[in-house]
C-alpha cells in the first residue's frame, strides 16, 4: 500500500470517530484467558474517549513503509478458499458487528500471539469510506461517486500498571499518592484488511503494522495469513545481512570496503527519494555484488556470499536500502572507541598500521573538541 494511500485511510481516524460506528475488543490476560469482550458505541463514549481510541487506530497506520508497515500478499491459491481468508472477509462484509467471527478471531490471535507474559487488549473498528471518482486526468477526486471502500482496523495493545503518582487533592489542598491502575499501551502490531491500492479494495493483500524493528510477531502473520515464510523484522534484515557479508568475505572484509558499500547504498537510497518520494528504495542482489567486485572482492567470495543471502534470506532478490544500512549515519565501533559520522565522511575514514599497531585514521580540521572543550589539532 503507498504513503498516500495509507495517509488517506489516517485522515479517516479523527479525534470524533465520526466515521466508525461501535468500538470492539477483547481483554486476554497473562494465562491467555479472555477477561472480557467490549462493545462500546461511538455514541456512548466522552470526547477524551474518542481522541485516545482515535490515537490507537491511527497508530497501526503510521511508522515507515517495509519498517513498521509491511505488505503482506496472501497466497493466491488461499483466497476465497482458506478459513483465513473467508474469516476476514466475513468480518469486512459485516463491519465487524459479527460477533461470532470476531470471537473466531479473537481466538486465532490469542492461540498464536506471543506475548511473553503480556496482558493485552485485541482492538477492532470498521469504517466504509467513499473514495470518489478520479477525474479524467487521474489527479484529482470528485466527492460524487459509488465507490466505496469497507475495511476494518486491529490493533494489538499491550496492558502496563501505570506507576504511582502524586496528584493535587482540591478538597484536601494537598498532593497525595494515587495509582491510576491498568492502562493501555500503543499497539504493539496490528493490521488493516483489505489494503487500499489505486482507489479500490485489493483483498489480496494485508498492511500489517509493527512497533518494534526488531520483533514483528511473525507467528501472528503465519496463523492470520497463511505466510510460511513471514518478513524478517527490519533490524533482523540488517543484522543477518551485515553478519552474512562478514562470513562470506572473511579477511576481504576491509573497512574500505564496507565504507564503499554502504556509501554507495545510501547515494542510490537518496536518488530515489528525491525522483519519487513516495517509492521504497530497494537494490537488486546483483548491484551489491557489483559494487563488491568494483571493490576488488574476489570471485569466489562474491559466489560465497550471494549463495548465503538466498538461503538466508529465502532466495530474496531484491532489499529495501532502509533495512541493510543506517543511511544518515555511520558508525566504526572498536572495544574502547566508537565514531560516528555521516556517510560522505565515512569515504575519507583509513586504516594505516604505524609502528606494528593498526590505527583507524579521521580526518580532522577545525571545530574539534573534547568533552565540549575545543582543541587545537
Amino acid at each position: 500500500m503507498r504513503p498516500e494511500e495509507t495517509r488517506r485511510i489516517r485522515k479517516r481516524i479523527d479525534a470524533t470517530l465520526s466515521n466508525f460506528r461501535n468500538i470492539y475488543g477483547c481483554y486476554v490476560n497473562a494465562a491467555r484467558e479472555i477477561v472480557t469482550t467490549m462493545d462500546i458505541p461511538v455514541l456512548d463514549m466522552d470526547t477524551e474517549e474518542r481522541e485516545m481510541y482515535a490515537s490507537i487506530l491511527k497508530k497501526v497506520m503510521s511508522g515507515k513503509a517495509e519498517r513498521n508497515q509491511i505488505s503482506l500478499e496472501f497466497p493466491t491459491d488461499k483466497v476465497g478458499s482458506s478459513d483465513e481468508h473467508r474469516l476476514l472477509m466475513a468480518l469486512k462484509s459485516s463491519q465487524l458487528r459479527d460477533e461470532n467471527m470476531r470471537d473466531l478471531l479473537y481466538q486465532r490471535i490469542i492461540g498464536s500471539l506471543d506475548m511473553e507474559g503480556e496482558s493485552y487488549v485485541i482492538i477492532l473498528a470498521a469504517d466504509t469510506y467513499d473514495l470518489g471518482a478520479k477525474d479524467v486526468r487521474g489527479e484529482e477526486w470528485s466527492e460524487e461517486s459509488n465507490n466505496q471502500f469497507e475495511y476494518f482496523i486491529c490493533a494489538i495493545c499491550p496492558v502496563k500498571t501505570s506507576k504511582a503518582a502524586l496528584q493535587y487533592q482540591p478538597g484536601q489542598q494537598e498532593f497525595r499518592g494515587i495509582s491510576t491502575g491498568t492502562i493501555l499501551a500503543p499497539p504493539a502490531v496490528g493490521f488493516l484488511f483489505p489494503v487500499l491500492d489505486e482507489g479500490s479494495a485489493d483483498i489480496y493483500q494485508v498492511q500489517y503494522y509493527t512497533r518494534s524493528t526488531s520483533v514483528n510477531h511473525g507467528e501472528l502473520i503465519t496463523s492470520l495469513f497463511m505466510i510460511d515464510n513471514p518478513p524478517m523484522a527490519a533490524d533482523v534484515q540488517k543484522e543477518t545481512f551485515n553478519s552474512t557479508l562478514a562470513e562470506a568475505l572473511g579477511k576481504e572484509c576491509s573497512l574500505e570496503v564496507v565504507t564503499s558499500l554502504q556509501a554507495k547504498l545510501s547515494a542510490r537510497a537518496e536518488a530515489i527519494h528525491e525522483e519519487s518520494p513516495s517509492e521504497i528504495p530497494e537494490v537488486y542482489i546483483e548491484d551489491i555484488e557489483d559494487i563488491l567486485s568494483d571493490k576488488g572482492i574476489s570471485d569466489e567470495k562474491i559466489k560465497t556470499f550471494g549463495e548465503s543471502v538466498g538461503k538466508r534470506f529465502d532466495g530474496a532478490a531484491t532489499f529495501n536500502i532502509g533495512n541493510l544500512i543506517q543511511k544518515r549515519s555511520f558508525e566504526v565501533r572498536t572495544p574502547e572507541t566508537r565514531i560516528i559520522t555521516d556517510p560522505e565522511t565515512a569515504l575519507r575514514i583509513k586504516t594505516q598500521r604505524i609502528d606494528g599497531v593498526t590505527y583507524i585514521l579521521v580526518p580532522a580540521g577545525e571545530g574539534v573538541s573534547v568533552n565540549g572543550v575545543e582543541i587545537t589539532v
